[in-house]
């Protein structure tokens, strides 16, 4: 296996394998908080985290494919195992809105790194994670203010379900 890229530091290597660990986990994350929502009966905000499942594993895709490029064999990571309990849909959502905070932290890292370090081939594709990010961010804020503005009530529950099924 091939370790060194003339254009990929040591520390580069390290941050967009850690970018594919992150992403399959946060596919694993979306595919259990799918399966919950599925099986208490909020169908469409099940449809909806698998749909949030496949996208992550795009992401790590990206990754893959910018390690490759450069001569390098991407890591296939070892995953921790995501929770598999949750309280409620309003639970899920909060939850999976902290988890999108703390990888747009990440992939701001990568893009600063990757701009400190002159690399413009990975900054671009850290630009391209963080204008993903302001796109998930900027879906799980709309539903964190719903469940603000509207409360938990079971038939409002019951409604938005049914409109996260249509996103």
């Amino acid at each position: 296996m091939k370790t060194k890229s003339i254009f990929l530091s040591e520390n580069m290597v390290n941050l967009l394998n850690y970018r594919i660990e992150q992403e399959e986990f946060s596919s694993r994350l979306y595919l259990s908080m799918s399966l919950w929502l599925t099986n208490e009966g909020y169908l469409g905000a099940g449809k909806l985290f698998k749909k949030f499942s496949t996208e992550e594993l795009v992401h790590a895709e990206k990754a893959k494919e910018m390690l490759l490029a450069n001569g390098l064999q991407p890591i296939t990571p070892a995953l921790e195992k995501p929770e598999q309990e949750f309280h409620n849909l309003p639970n899920v959502i909060k939850m999976a809105f902290e988890h999108e905070k703390e990888i747009t932290t990440q992939c701001y890292a990568l893009t600063k790194t990757a701009f400190n370090e002159d690399n413009y081939m990975v900054a671009e594709l850290g630009l391209w994670y963080s204008k993903e990010q302001a796109e998930e961010l900027d879906k799980f804020q709309n539903l964190v203010d719903r469940l603000e503005a509207f409360g938990e009530d079971p038939d409002l529950l019951r409604e938005l379900d049914d409109e996260m099924g249509e996103m």
